[in-house]
């Protein structure tokens, strides 16, 4: 049963006489899956319990590799007043920080969530509000200089490659306050593989910081992940969108010229244990809360889910126990990371297949048999162990006069 939006102004039909709108559809089935209904609007993944619980579980991935909920610094005196974050889908991040800052004596902070659809549970004991529309049709629909923080993560799928954050930083600085600090996060889709080089290890993130000299391989060794990268490339390009979204932002937030003081942090995270990666190397003591949270959120996910085919969900309790003979320096917390990070790009390939499907005309049994055996690889089989990573970005500054 599809969900509806209530008309725009039924007190106006009221008062002229008129029949109210009817109501419109906001989700539609499509391929088994439920997506927004407006087909208008070019966003390709869906917006059902699956994907949402994946959204949740990668906000857990980034929380590890970036060792917090956002990198921009708040002092207990200068936290923000108004935040809005933009594609906010779920909502965890606002959820999370509110309790965050509520935690740091600020209980009063307002969130606002801005996404084309509302998919967020009910937020209880925060200061939020939902505002539907679409980050790409201008103006946004809030005042100038409104917000003390803008925080937009991961909305490169629905933003051409042509213009990637070009009109939208414009906007964004518009309803940005003198003073107040923007912050871009984003993952990369296309998988690259970490290089044995001069990469520094975090401890307890399970990530490497990425520096001018970190070394990446050319070409993808693992078959599954070479297909994923044509595939995942094709199906972006056709629709002017880019698989690499990192190579983009920084440079776009470098150029404004109202923004001062950007900073940046990029990050590679494996999704196995890499082949290279010794056992003499040095080990943080692992922090249970986070293992056990990671673990909690696993499981949730795992009852919540009505898919009937073997996926990620299924396999991945077999992988811990299942990998093979090299002696890790990991801890038992950072190979949950990697995990992790591998449970939800797994889930991120679902989540595409109509698409993908679609754009590289590939047929359902071609794509089933090609899926069943990349799970086998990726979860039974270590095929990932040739430093295959996700790589993410974030950079963040602080709005100033300009001149």
């Amino acid at each position: 049963m599809s969900s509806y939006d209530h008309p725009t102004s039924p007190t106006g039909a009221r008062k002229t006489g008129a029949q109210p709108l009817p109501k419109q559809p906001i989700f539609a089935t499509r391929h088994g899956r439920r997506f927004h209904a407006d087909e208008s609007i070019n966003y390709y993944l869906p917006c059902d319990v699956r994907e949402l619980g994946r959204q949740s579980l990668f906000h857990e991935v980034q929380r590890e590799v970036y060792g917090g909920l956002y990198c921009a610094e708040f002092s207990d005196s200068n936290i923000p007043n108004k935040v809005l974050e933009i594609g906010c889908g779920t909502a965890i991040w606002s959820a999370s920080v509110a309790d965050e800052f509520v935690a740091r004596g600020r209980s009063n902070v307002q969130f606002v969530g801005m996404d084309i659809v509302p998919v967020h549970a009910e937020m209880k004991g925060v200061n939020f509000k939902f505002v539907k529309h679409n980050f790409t049709v201008f103006p946004l629909p809030f005042s100038d200089g409104e917000f003390d923080y803008i925080f937009c993560r991961e909305v490169s799928m629905a933003t051409p490659v042509d213009d990637i954050y070009a009109e939208q930083m414009t906007e964004c600085l518009r309803i940005l306050k003198l003073g107040g600090t923007i912050e871009l996060q984003c993952s990369d889709y296309s998988i690259r593989s970490l290089q044995r080089s001069s990469a520094s290890y975090v401890p307890g993130s399970s990530a490497y910081m990425m520096i001018p000299t970190t070394q990446f391989a050319n070409n993808a060794e693992n078959p599954y992940i070479h297909s994923w990268n044509e595939r995942i490339t094709r199906m972006l390009t056709r629709f002017q969108r880019s698989p690499v979204p990192c190579t983009h932002i920084g440079p776009q937030l470098l150029m404004e010229e109202e923004v001062i003081g950007v900073r940046s942090r990029r990050v590679a995270l494996p999704l196995d244990e890499i082949w290279w990666e010794g056992s003499d190397s040095d080990a943080s003591t692992p922090h249970l809360a986070r293992e056990k949270r990671i673990s909690a959120d696993v499981s949730s996910i795992e009852s919540g889910s009505r898919n009937t085919r073997k996926t990620s969900l299924s396999i991945t309790r077999r992988s811990s126990t299942s990998v093979g003979s090299l002696q890790s320096p990991l801890t038992e917390e950072e190979k949950a990371v990697r995990n992790l990070a591998r449970l939800t790009f797994a889930q991120l390939i679902e989540s595409l297949e109509p698409v993908l499907r679609e754009t590289n005309g590939i047929p359902q049994d071609d794509w089933d048999r090609w899926y069943k055996d990349l799970m086998v690889n990726f979860f039974e089989n270590g095929g990932l162990r040739g430093g295959e990573c996700m790589e993410f970005g974030a950079w963040w500054g602080v709005k100033a006069k300009v001149g």
